[in-house]
């Protein structure tokens, strides 16, 4: 099983890329430089949600992958450990900048009124379950960690279950089950069950998983050219948000289409030939490697420019933002997060056998 998938690169680019232009649309509307235009503000929060499902669709699949690879000996244990070091360390540090410059989509008077269940709550990214003063998110994309970390609680089981019943038809259903969960879940009457609409997502990527595997099985005899990935990534990321129009994400409505998207990306992934275009490839290879401090970093570096260089004409504002949104992903990867990754490794292979 390889480990490097340019097409993977490709998605989880667009991902990210989809929930910085929301927060930069939002910011204009917000700083008043530009006038707010509902469907505009609608289609692009839309964007950022596919962005993130897709997220999660990538993430499943990505960490399916690397417990395959995995020796079987305390697998679970190393792969909690693993990303544990991968999660929380940059969490914690665009956490306390937040809070020690007030750079956050919070408002001011949301940030002061956070106590100190709140804050542990963020830390420890247990903020949609916990029952705490304001249930506020100190940063807008810490929404939707808890939810990662969550599944990674579950997806070791999960990778145990495949592995046992090999059948591909078996991560079918189980998809089927969590969409009709997600879709039941979301009815007014049953508010409770929001967080029903996430496991379709992250299913989808067990699928993908699943129909990859099956592939090493069987000769593949006909795959997509790669050409036309770019093209269905970005074809999704237009109509799902259109589908969903002006609804929650916790809509029934919205639910099914998120859900019946992530799915088709999962299995997209396997049916599409990968990508040969040096000039896609080298682009996508680095947003994707600094995605995750670009996910946590550009709301302050966002409100940053926003606000403090209020004179700046408006394309001024936004090439700012992004280049201080790369710069800061940049040197939190090199100073916190690859280092504490490699500790993280460095732990759970101290039991493994010498060669």
């Amino acid at each position: 099983m390889k480990s490097k998938y340019s097409n993977l690169d490709l998605l989880r680019s667009m991902a990210v890329l989809s929930v910085v232009s929301a927060h930069l649309w939002h910011s204009c509307v917000a700083f008043h430089i530009c006038a707010d235009n509902l469907f505009v503000s609608q289609f692009v929060h839309n964007c950022s949600i596919t962005g993130v499902s897709f997220f999660f669709v990538h993430t499943c699949l990505v960490l399916m992958l690397s417990m395959h690879r995995a020796p079987d000996a305390h697998r679970a244990r190393n792969f909690l450990i693993r990303r544990a070091f991968r999660i929380y360390p940059l969490c914690w540090a665009a956490i306390f900048l937040a809070m020690a410059t007030g750079l956050t989509d919070l408002s001011a008077n949301g940030l002061h009124a956070l106590g100190w269940r709140d804050i542990l709550a963020n830390l420890l990214l247990v903020q949609n379950f916990a029952k705490t003063r304001t249930t506020a998110n100190i940063l807008g994309p810490l929404w939707s960690l808890p939810w990662e970390v969550q599944m990674y609680l579950v997806l070791p089981l999960f990778f145990v279950v495949m592995r046992r019943f090999q059948w591909v038809g078996t991560i079918f259903m189980i998809w089927l089950g969590a969409f009709l969960l997600a879709v039941v879940g979301t009815q007014p009457q049953v508010s409770h069950l929001g967080w029903a609409i996430f496991p379709p997502m992250f299913i989808a990527g067990m699928v993908a998983y699943r129909l990859l595997i099956q592939q090493q099985i069987r000769e593949k005899r006909f795959a997509i050219p790669a050409w036309s990935w770019p093209l269905f990534v970005m074809s999704l990321f237009v109509l799902a948000p259109l589908l969903v129009g002006n609804r929650e994400k916790y809509e029934p409505v919205s639910a099914a289409v998120n859900a019946c998207t992530c799915l088709l990306v999962g299995l997209a992934i396997p049916s599409f030939r990968e990508l040969t275009s040096v000039w896609i490839i080298r682009p996508a290879e680095q947003i994707a490697k600094y995605s995750y401090g670009v996910y946590l970093l550009h709301v302050p570096a966002i409100v940053f420019c926003f606000r403090f260089f209020p004179d700046l004409q408006i394309a001024l504002k936004v090439a700012a933002s992004l280049v201080l949104t790369a710069l800061l992903a940049f040197i939190s990867f090199h100073i916190i997060e690859d280092p504490l990754i490699r500790i993280g490794k460095r732990l759970t292979q101290a039991d493994a056998p010498v060669r």
